[in-house]
């Protein structure tokens, strides 16, 4: 399966792209996880949040192995996280993925094109005088996962809504 990633800002993506994104993210942690935060808030359309989005093209033929395309597109969207904060303390969050495509790397080519992102927005930082980090507030199930990119757990786990967490950070180099 071949995943196409883009990013973009908020003001930059199609009504049906911002219809797919807030429905893959609302399927996800609230109906599937049954949270019950705002999932939709004012960091998603700060001019300088990045969202990345992941698309497979749903195939032809009957049985349609990658689901059907979304809105206006053809391809569907199948995973996604947002990138925001100032290039010194970046965060990464709502990553997710559909239910019936993971196990397949999507999520971890997301997390890698997000580290991308945010070691792009670092860049311009002093190397001498200032340091750059990127933080997760991780689900504790998906803790080892983050772990392979080099985040570290800090403090102890929290619960958020209901689902354990825990504030994991990753120094940038």
């Amino acid at each position: 399966m071949q995943t196409h990633i883009t990013g973009r800002t908020l003001l930059d993506m199609t009504p049906q792209q911002v219809h797919a994104m807030y429905k893959l993210r609302v399927d996800v942690f609230v109906n599937e996880q049954q949270s019950t935060f705002a999932e939709i808030d004012d960091t998603d359309a700060h001019p300088k949040t990045h969202h990345l989005l992941a698309y497979v093209h749903p195939g032809s033929g009957p049985d349609y192995p990658y689901g059907v395309a979304d809105p206006g597109s053809p391809l569907r969207l199948v995973g996604t996280a947002r990138i925001f904060g100032p290039p010194e303390a970046q965060h990464i969050g709502r990553l997710c993925v559909v239910p019936d495509l993971r196990g397949y790397g999507i999520a971890k080519q997301i997390i890698e094109q997000a580290l991308e992102v945010a070691r792009g927005r670092a860049a311009a930082l002093d190397p001498v005088s200032q340091s750059a980090i990127v933080k997760i507030e991780a689900q504790t199930h998906v803790q080892k996962f983050y772990e392979g990119y080099g985040f570290a757990a800090v403090g102890e786990p929290f619960d958020l809504e209901g689902v354990e967490h825990v504030e994991m950070h990753l120094a940038l180099d």
